[in-house]
């Protein structure tokens, strides 16, 4: 086994939570080395004009690893067997983040504190309602007001474009009919604007408007303008093609680790990136890593990396498979509260126009957020006991509604083949909208991550296996959300409404968090407010593995933010890597 020279940090996966911190600690002087197990794509040589098509990338999942790869369960019930499941984020340079939508959130403030917010608003009666139901509601050990100044690097060394709702106190200070009145407050503006608005955002903010709601056009990780980083990163504005979510951008105008960062960590001469390379182990002494034992896929080689400081910045499920596998388990806890959404459905047709939805990228959309988080606590308190929920959604209109991504989006009359099925496409796709609700879920001592030991890769690591079911609260959201959204396309003048208000558990969303949960407590959390494992102070665990609740908001800019946080912890001696509790 070959055993590579000792860095300063060793980062396994580069995805969207290794980019910030690579970039940042090769920029203070750290040597830095990320060891990622897929490939290493690039804009020029495997996204150009000539590869755009959505049958390879998104009907067939070129961009997805194959389960012999990356094996994958789930099952809704511990009693249930666990089946195999299609694992439908990226393993490559860059990970998930190279074919996201590009919608780029930051949470609300009370995002961080569901657990004392629900308390505040409801009382102590209706927290242990949902405790009974097996919810573990908890706190983040941070504060809105403290990440604020990270939400804001990502915004502008990454690269989100967006109105603003709310700087310093002052709603919609740039344009009064435009930005998310409800965010937190921010203390400057966008560095750019988001994607101009289609036929479909129209008809949805039409029809928001009708019924006295706020829609804004959502915050967009696509340069809209030619962009120049502070990291002297240059990309061109995006061109509008629809070739967007599910696949890599021919343009680079789609902001990723792979784009926006990984060019400044190269720079600098300090970072090193390995592609192909799978950690397999993370080796022990005591209470600390030592090094790291990874296959080199494309000759089987061992290898061995010692470093200082460790950082997981692979996807949620891969960063609780290595340390579960390694053995590290954090009297247990490594694994619990995890946490995915299940969604329901609002379709609509419009017969008097003609929308071309497929038209534009993904997150070419317009939205609302006044059902989401707590924001409408007060109508939630004049529910039924049998309705009532905490929590919300976002309400969105995507774009890039082409019709291999639209095949499955029909009303129960029409077949799934055929001729009639032909007939419906043709006359109805472009007049078709299909709306985004993105549901909050609870974190539930029942939903969990683990090992599964009938399946292994070519490695013999065990697959991870998901368990998670669909509870009430969720259930009642749900209900609650898709009649918001059937009201928003009644009010736009749609023709015919279809979908389905019930929602069944997922083995994956895209926004697939927690089994590693921040905290204060040893007992109670895997890390501290910097992603330091209690257990083994020189290991980070980055990604939404540490997320201690949800929001009703994709996760990827907070990733990106507590990236951001740790390597200024790291770099600022915030943390003590000998004492996982002495952090300041």
């Amino acid at each position: 086994m070959a055993v590579q020279p000792k860095k300063d940090v060793v980062i396994v996966g580069y995805g969207a939570a290794a980019g910030p911190i690579s970039t940042e600690l090769a920029l203070a002087g750290y040597s830095v080395v990320a060891l990622e197990r897929g490939p290493h794509m690039t804009t020029k040589r495997d996204f150009a004009q000539a590869q755009l098509d959505t049958l390879r990338w998104i009907t067939r999942g070129g961009l997805l690893p194959p389960f012999r790869d990356l094996p994958f369960t789930f099952r809704s019930d511990e009693n249930d067997t666990a089946r195999p499941a299609r694992y439908i984020m990226a393993s490559m340079v860059g990970g998930a983040s190279v074919h996201w939508s590009g919608q780029s959130w930051r949470f609300f403030e009370d995002d961080f504190r569901v657990r004392s917010t629900v308390l505040e608003l409801y009382g102590p009666e209706r927290l242990a309602h949902l405790e009974e139901d097996g919810a573990a509601l908890a706190d983040w050990p941070l504060t809105y007001e403290e990440v604020e100044p990270f939400y804001e690097k990502v915004e502008t060394h990454v690269g989100i474009g967006g109105w603003p709702g709310n700087i310093q106190g002052n709603l919609r200070p740039v344009d009064p009919n435009e930005g998310n009145p409800f965010e937190a407050p921010r203390q400057n503006d966008f560095p750019f604007r988001p994607l101009r608005d289609n036929a479909t955002d129209l008809v949805f903010r039409h029809g928001a408007l009708q019924l006295g709601l706020h829609p804004f056009h959502v915050p967009t990780g696509i340069t809209t303008v030619p962009y120049l980083s502070p990291y002297g990163v240059s990309r061109p504005p995006c061109t509008y093609c629809t070739f967007c979510t599910g696949h890599g951008c021919w343009n680079a105008s789609k902001s990723s680790s792979l784009v926006s960062l990984l060019p400044a960590a190269e720079a600098t001469g300090n970072f090193e990136l390995r592609s192909n390379s799978q950690v397999i182990r993370l080796n022990r002494e005591g209470d600390r890593i030592v090094s790291v034992t990874y296959v080199d896929t494309l000759t089987g080689e061992e290898h061995t990396q010692p470093g200082d400081i460790f950082y997981l910045g692979a996807y949620s499920f891969q960063n609780i498979r290595l340390l579960l596998h390694s053995g590290i388990t954090s009297n247990g806890l490594v694994g619990k509260y995890f946490m995915n959404r299940a969604m329901p459905s609002v379709n609509a047709i419009f017969n008097d126009r003609m929308i071309n939805g497929y038209n534009g990228p993904g997150v070419q959309r317009q939205g609302i957020d006044d059902f989401n988080g707590e924001v409408f606590f007060e109508k939630k308190e004049q529910l039924s006991d049998d309705d009532f929920f905490i929590r919300g959604a976002f309400i969105g209109s995507p774009s890039q509604r082409n019709p291999l991504q639209t095949y499955d989006m029909l009303p129960d009359d029409v077949p799934t083949w055929g001729s009639g099925f032909k007939q419906h496409t043709r006359e109805n796709i472009n007049r078709l909208v299909g709306l985004q609700l993105l549901c909050e879920p609870l974190p539930y001592e029942s939903s969990y991550l683990d090992l599964d030991p009938n399946y292994t890769d070519e490695w013999g690591m065990p697959a991870v296996r998901v368990t998670r079911q669909a509870k009430q609260n969720e259930r009642r959201m749900a209900r609650f959300i898709h009649d918001k959204g059937v009201e928003i396309m009644r009010a736009a003048g749609a023709s015919r409404i279809f979908g389905s208000p019930e929602i069944q558990p997922v083995a994956s969303s895209e926004h697939d968090t927690g089994g590693a949960r921040m905290g204060v407590d040893p007992t109670q959390s895997v890390t501290n407010r910097y992603g330091q494992m209690w257990e083994l102070p020189n290991l980070f665990v980055g990604g939404g593995a540490v997320f201690p609740s949800m929001a009703g908001k994709n996760p990827t800019q907070t990733i990106w933010m507590l990236s951001y946080l740790t390597a200024d912890a790291i770099e600022n001696q915030k943390v003590d890597l000998e004492d996982a509790e002495a952090y300041t």
